[in-house]
């Protein structure tokens, strides 16, 4: 048996007929005929049974009915997966996603990209833009996605702007520096627990917020890799911390008023520009310059 006799037998027994099965796989009715003569041959038993409403399956046409469903179904899919292999809209998608970004609109993004692509092995990387950037240089992913402290971009990477956030600073809403109505003092935040990421931009950020402040480092600070820890440690344990607006969105925190707040953050893609994306990656690459023309939250 082959593909082609298995597609005949599918159209006479939905069909009910052979000469409209004929019509459907666009064969004369005799060739039809020898086709399935050649089929029941094969497999050494009737398949197809003539009755006074039309041609039905045997017990064994039955049976092979339904796997022939399932044999040429695969044998779609595999073909429809060579092409879009051979389009480069198949194999492995492999892109660096910035820590606030995976957690506020990657998992809607990525559920409408893998219902397109059904086939597609998506390989993500998390993590901060200092972990990413070497991973986009030497070949390990093709596209970073993440929030982009501009001011210390990288050569040999390409940068494009999505959208710009702000980041302020934070305290739960019980906090007691909330009671203050005037601009709180850089002394009064020195004394305060403060909760930032443990990354090199987020040092430098805090260390020139205090340096602009004329004061000294806070005393007490945790840090971590995990906004979500941030967030919560804001909310919950009575820290400060320095947070994208839209990460904040319904928090049970609000901004602090505080000299130098808010900052312009900008969130975008980034990747090497001697190397062309395949389709695949600026398939996703569109997917995102649409789902992130605003800042999500």
């Amino acid at each position: 048996m082959d593909l082609r006799q298995l597609r005949h037998l599918i159209a006479i027994i939905e069909e009910r007929s052979f000469s409209a099965a004929a019509k459907a796989v666009h064969l004369t009715q005799p060739a039809l005929t020898r086709s399935m003569n050649a089929l029941e041959a094969s497999v050494g038993t009737p398949l197809l049974v003539r009755r006074n409403n039309g041609i039905e399956p045997t017990s064994a046409g039955s049976v092979l009915y339904e796997y022939a469903n399932l044999l040429t179904a695969t044998a779609d899919n595999a073909r429809a997966d060579i092409a879009r292999l051979a389009k480069g809209l198949g194999g492995a998608l492999n892109v660096g996603i910035g820590t606030h970004l995976a957690d506020l609109a990657l998992p809607k993004i990525l559920s409408e990209f893998a219902r397109r692509y059904p086939h597609l092995s998506i390989n993500l990387k998390i993590g901060m833009i200092e972990d990413l950037v070497p991973m986009v240089l030497e070949g390990r992913v093709e596209l970073i996605a993440s929030m982009v402290p501009t001011d210390r971009m990288q050569a040999g990477i390409a940068y494009e702007r999505l959208f710009t956030s702000t980041t302020q600073l934070y305290a739960a809403q019980r906090h007691h520096l909330r009671t203050i109505d005037d601009v709180i003092t850089f002394e009064q935040l020195t004394r305060e627990r403060w909760v930032y990421l443990n990354c090199l931009h987020a040092d430098l950020d805090m260390n020139r917020f205090f340096a602009n402040g004329g004061m000294g480092f806070p005393d007490q600070v945790f840090r971590t890799d995990s906004p979500r820890m941030m967030r919560a440690m804001i909310e919950d344990e009575g820290c400060l911390g320095i947070m994208p607006d839209d990460y904040m969105s319904g928090a049970r925190a609000q901004a602090l008023r505080v000299e130098g707040m808010p900052v312009p953050r900008a969130t975008g893609l980034l990747y090497r520009p001697d190397i062309p994306l395949r389709p695949i990656v600026m398939e996703f690459a569109n997917l995102l310059r649409r789902e992130l023309s605003k800042p999500p939250g």
